[in-house]
């Protein structure tokens, strides 16, 4: 009897092995870039309702950070955009809960002194 010529063909294990490993790196490391957003832990409240349309988001971080439409800024700055606004303009603004409240009445403050009054506080609703 004659013994069948075995055919070896491409071991495709390795292969897999190699495209699993790139697929998770490529997972974690999308997991660490944000889509733009600013990190910030909203206070929960359970009348919170949906956003409403708004022309300018101001927000702050746990670090005091002021952020004008997802832009970093510090206080003088901040002051000299909200200068740009109008009355009619809408402003929300979102703090982080851990935020200091020195921080929170200062971008309120600033609204107030330019009479913009359609300013909305953005928080997680209460499950």
């Amino acid at each position: 009897m004659r013994a069948l010529k075995r055919s070896e063909g491409i071991n495709v294990v390795p292969l897999i092995d190699v495209v699993l490993v790139l697929l998770a790196i490529v997972l974690t490391i999308s997991t660490f870039v944000a889509s733009g957003a600013i990190k910030l832990d909203l206070p929960k409240a359970s009348s919170a309702l949906h956003t409403p349309k708004q022309d300018v988001v101001i927000s702050v971080d746990d670090k005091g950070i002021l952020y004008w439409n997802q832009e970093a800024l510090d206080h003088k700055a901040l002051v000299e955009k909200i200068g740009t606004l109008n009355a009619e303009d809408t402003v929300s603004v979102r703090g982080d809960k851990k935020a200091y409240f020195d921080d929170f009445i200062f971008i309120l403050d600033q609204l107030k002194l330019r009479h913009i009054e359609k300013i909305s506080i953005i928080t997680k609703r209460e499950s």
